[in-house]
């Protein structure tokens, strides 16, 4: 009776304690701002991009990408490096064109082949 009665305390204990764990409310939000603080910052962003120059433009721009390529880890770096590899059309049909143009093997060199592979496999 007595060990019923721990496994019956115990189970109720883990169960418990799951649900607290499971019930934890304290996640903060990101940012401290409401909608319509944020819905004001990009409205007042975008008015300040109106207004730059096409030269202060490309200066932001390639300012942004020079900070995002010093956050990149190495693995990221070199993930990117090959999505700017764009695909040509006319090399692929070029390859493709080449590739069909394969000998196929003769009867014979078939039989040669298959005879080799009977030579291996039976020294076991």
């Amino acid at each position: 009776m007595n060990k019923l009665l721990i496994a019956l305390l115990a189970g109720a204990f883990s169960f418990f304690s799951a649900a607290a764990v499971a019930d934890d409310s304290s996640v903060m939000p990101i940012s401290k701002m409401d909608t319509q603080q944020a819905k004001q910052a990009r409205a007042d962003a975008k008015a300040k991009w109106d207004k730059m120059t096409p030269e202060e433009k490309a200066a932001a721009r390639k300012a942004a990408a020079a900070k995002k390529q010093a956050d990149l880890t190495a693995i990221d770096a070199v993930a990117q490096e090959g999505s700017s590899i764009k695909y040509d059309p006319k090399a692929g049909a070029k390859d493709t064109a080449g590739s069909k143009q394969v000998a196929k093997p003769t009867k014979e060199e078939r039989q040669k082949d298959l005879k080799a592979q009977e030579k291996q496999s039976s020294g076991q």
